[in-house]
């Protein structure tokens, strides 16, 4: 299994490098990982002692975050002879790197390399870490297998092992999994991920902008939207902006740049409002957030929520919008995310297969006081129970790797 691996590891990199010629992603992919061990070495201080984090994006490292907090408050429960234990985070994704690399929610943050063979002994050799925790579906067998063999606790934190498979990749993950020292499976454990929404729904958050945008309204957000979603809103807009008293549009896209204003506008067929240039409001009842970081507090000001992916690949974080007590809609490629089965078979969230149905269930929703009343209470009681997930996980990966 691991010589196969191996060798797709290998042809994925060559694919990559070739891609990087014509597509941006795949460039940034590849220009990140230049000299990247190197670099490395020179800002490891060998008398610090490690924690190593892996996430695959910033959605990870958000599940990541009740760890590391919890790591630097228990962190004396670890013997050691070097000094405090310091957070080192990789990313595989270069958008997630680019977020929180000059954040203070850890002490080193790195891109994580190719998984071959020689990488995974030069990182391990490098970063010597006292432990490690990937997040979720974060399964390198390379680097697990080097960490195995130089006797490094390595943990899985937040999977779903009941999630079904493909054949083979469940036959990848049965080679995989006895390689971790133990894995912290969602419904013995709990979800850090859910841990993380209940600490944004409880942060002080106060903007000037959304305030005066949103007051006196009845807000519907698309949150990391896509195009699919983008487009049903704005039909639902030109149908019922004149039948739902003060209703205020705001778009948080997925991804965007310089042109995407230019596209909503076209696409609502009227004047939009951007977050970043605060003299463009005018009368204006759409808001385009285009300003990383403030989503998941910007729900806050929501009465419903239409969240993006799952007309696609698959939906985005659903619990970083239901915390806050509002209804969330969203497309069918949701299944894969256990919050999100949690939520839907609670009528909490609803899942939509088409544009017709997900207009209908907005005009529902917004019609129904009382039923959006029901949501915010239910809420309340399931992410509750999640509030304990990163102190149960923590002081158990503490009870193994002070032995």
């Amino acid at each position: 299994m691991q010589f196969f691996y191996s060798v797709f590891i290998h042809f994925y990199g060559f694919i990559l490098h070739f891609a990087s010629l014509f597509n941006k992603k795949a460039e940034k992919w590849c220009a990140a990982r230049e000299n990247l061990l190197p670099a490395l070495a020179k800002k490891i201080n060998a008398d610090d002692n490690y924690c190593w984090i892996h996430c695959a994006s910033a959605g990870e490292f958000e599940q990541a975050i009740p760890l590391i907090n919890r790591i630097k408050s228990q962190e004396s429960g670890i013997k050691t002879e070097k000094n405090n234990l310091q957070i080192a985070v990789s990313f595989f994704s270069p958008s997630g790197f680019e977020m929180y690399k000059d954040s203070d929610e850890a002490d080193l943050f790195f891109y994580f390399p190719l998984d071959t063979k020689q990488n995974a002994t030069q990182l391990i050799e490098i970063l010597k870490p006292r432990f490690v925790i990937f997040i979720r579906n974060e399964i390198w067998l390379n680097v697990l297998s080097e960490l195995k063999s130089n006797s490094i606790p390595a943990f899985l934190v937040n999977v779903n092992l009941e999630q079904k498979r493909s054949f083979f990749y469940q036959k990848y993950l049965d080679k995989a999994y006895p390689l971790f020292t133990k894995i912290y499976d969602t419904k013995t454990f709990g979800n850090t991920k859910l841990e993380k929404v209940i600490g944004n729904k409880d942060a002080t958050f106060s903007n000037e902008i959304l305030d005066d945008f949103c007051k006196n309204s009845f807000v519907i957000i698309a949150g990391s939207s896509w195009t699919k979603e983008e487009e049903i809103i704005a039909e639902f807009y030109k149908e019922y902006s004149s039948k739902i008293p003060n209703l205020k549009i705001i778009i948080a896209p997925h991804e965007f740049d310089k042109s995407k204003i230019n596209q909503l506008q076209k696409l609502f067929e009227t004047n939009i409002f951007s977050y970043s240039d605060r003299t463009s409001k005018g009368n204006s009842s759409i808001l385009f957030l285009d300003k990383q970081g403030i989503l998941k507090y910007a729900y806050r000001y929501a009465d419903i929520a239409v969240i993006g992916g799952g007309f696609g690949k698959g939906v985005h974080n659903i619990s970083e919008a239901a915390v806050y007590g509002i209804p969330t809609i969203f497309g069918t490629n949701f299944h894969k995310f256990e919050d999100a089965n949690d939520l839907v078979k609670l009528q909490l969230a609803f899942a939509v297969d088409s544009s017709e149905l997900l207009q209908k269930k907005l005009i529902d929703l917004a019609s129904d006081i009382a039923f959006r009343n029901d949501i915010k209470e239910k809420s309340a009681h399931y992410f509750t129970k999640q509030k304990n997930s990163s102190k149960i996980i923590i002081s158990n990966i503490f009870s193994q790797v002070s032995k």
